[in-house]
């Protein structure tokens, strides 16, 4: 599904070396394996292509928004710019997000999402945020609280790899039909007991710096876009205006 947007690339840049690299096998593999492991997977295989041992620029889509900041954040990987387009990076709450999945999935997560029994095998409940349920989401979801430094204990190495990037990327859709909040993809996830997405005051990743936010924003390393299209054509034609304007600038730059 990363084709279309991989051609804009070779064809802005004559010679660059562009891989998609697909986790596991398939759709069914994208829901069917816990966040967890699909960073663990994509961590080896970007390791193992000598083409990226010198530094690359790395982009994630959707759910790919943090299997490529988790991979930053846990593999420390030389990466140049971070960037996500519809990312998720505070997670997912509600019936939209649900659609993406077969319908025999949704009341296991609406309902059960924190079970160990789920948090082990279905990737969404390890970013499903419920805003009346945060302390449970902190103390038993596997993957968000942890690679947010949400948790008492931080990693603070989490922290200094995202603070070696030379620019970390954000975008979200105004339109955006599939992840609520939107706002996700900027850190915005639900404020607490509530439907509206948090502020700038009310998030943790500014406030408490947790995994660098509002240090990489003081040092001019963040860059923030708000897209227009459906959230499944955020690598495709309909973005592709967007793209160019905004986001393709990142692709060329190399590590000071």
């Amino acid at each position: 599904d990363m084709n279309e947007l991989g051609g804009w690339l070779t064809a802005s840049f004559p010679g660059i070396y562009v891989i998609s690299i697909e986790i596991g096998n398939g759709y069914e593999d994208s829901f069917l394996l816990p966040m967890n492991k699909q960073v663990e997977l994509f961590c080896a295989t970007v390791l193992a292509d000598e083409h990226l041992h010198d530094g690359f620029n790395m982009l994630g889509v959707s759910q790919g928004s943090l299997i490529v900041r988790g991979a930053v954040e846990r593999c420390s990987l030389p990466v140049y710019n971070l960037i996500t387009l519809v990312g998720v990076h505070q997670g997912v709450f509600g019936d939209p997000p649900l659609k993406s999945l077969p319908p025999q999935f949704w009341d296991l997560i609406s309902k059960y999402a924190y079970e160990e029994s789920v948090q082990n095998v279905i990737s969404i409940a390890g970013f499903w945020r419920d805003p009346f349920q945060l302390e449970k989401y902190i103390n038993r979801c596997h993957f968000l609280p942890d690679i947010n430094n949400e948790r008492e204990v931080r990693n603070e190495t989490y922290r200094k790899n995202m603070l070696k990037l030379n620019a970390f990327v954000m975008t979200y859709s105004d339109i955006d039909e599939t992840i609520t909040p939107p706002q996700s993809g900027w850190f915005l996830g639900y404020a607490s007991h509530a439907l509206q997405p948090e502020t700038w005051n009310q998030s943790r990743q500014f406030t408490e710096d947790l995994i660098g936010m509002q240090t990489l924003s003081e040092q001019g390393k963040l860059h923030m876009f708000i897209g227009h299209t459906r959230h499944a054509d955020a690598q495709h034609a309909p973005d592709k205006e967007f793209f160019f304007q905004n986001i393709l600038q990142f692709f060329n730059n190399t590590l000071s």
